[in-house]
């Protein structure tokens, strides 16, 4: 007979971007089921205490979690094992710290420090559109959050200009569009997947039939990925602050 879910976590088998020592200890803290899978996100208490490294036991970092000191988008987050991700904003006002979860190549993912002027701006990536209750239209964005776009008359096809694909720069907490990024040629993206994961260049050609889109990195230089890796940050330049390394 099941059990139920699993509520340990191996430190040899958590995933690679937990930035965690292996061999310390045989356990680490395992995410509960939130807005990211376990192999895509990371819990809030290896984030404070391993990465971030404000706290230095588990103890500590449940105490200061529980307390409130802790925001992810906006709002307080008091479960250590709650699962953060892909351009989530973590901020700790007590130790002035604000990051931003990017894509990595090294550890798929990674914390960049941000200004004070983007700790309420979030890009989303729009993953799936549907019709509602009264004709309106939800859209499903990257991070498990939806927005519902009110119709005025449902008998009319509506004219909406956001796709699968595209990315809304959104004001947290009220998740108003501040933006919209369209999947077109030669906007600027970042790569969020396979062996190209935390790559920033220009969408320079699209194959809808096979799902790739081909990327130029630099002047000489481009690659290959499939579209669903493909994460669009700006017009021209992008929206939100990127890795150096990027």
């Amino acid at each position: 007979m099941p059990k139920g879910p699993r509520k340990h976590l191996k430190r040899l088998a958590a995933p690679g971007h937990w930035q965690i020592k292996r061999k310390v200890r045989p356990f680490t803290i395992r995410s509960n089921p939130g807005p990211h899978a376990l192999q895509e996100g990371i819990p809030l208490g290896v984030v404070i205490r391993d990465m971030l490294k404000l706290t230095t036991t588990l103890n500590e970092t449940r105490r200061v979690i529980a307390q409130g000191h802790v925001k992810v988008d906006g709002c307080i987050r008091k479960d250590y094992k709650f699962p953060v991700g892909l351009m989530d904003i973590i901020e700790v006002d007590e130790a002035k710290t604000r990051v931003r979860v990017m894509p990595d190549s090294q550890h798929l993912l990674q914390l960049l420090k941000i200004t004070k002027k983007e700790q309420n701006l979030k890009p989303c990536k729009i993953t799936g559109k549907n019709t509602v209750s009264k004709g309106n239209i939800q859209l499903h964005l990257h991070d498990g959050r939806t927005i519902q776009l009110p119709i005025e008359d449902p008998k009319v096809k509506p004219k909406i200009p956001y796709n699968p694909g595209d990315t809304l720069l959104i004001k947290l907490p009220d998740q108003t569009i501040q933006e919209h990024i369209p999947l077109k040629k030669g906007i600027t993206v970042v790569i969020t997947g396979g062996d190209h994961t935390g790559k920033v260049g220009t969408l320079i050609e699209i194959d809808p039939e096979n799902q790739l889109g081909t990327i130029q990195i630099a002047e000489k230089k481009t690659i290959l990925t499939a579209i669903r890796y493909v994460f669009p940050l700006g017009i021209d330049t992008p929206l939100v602050s990127i890795p150096e390394a990027g």
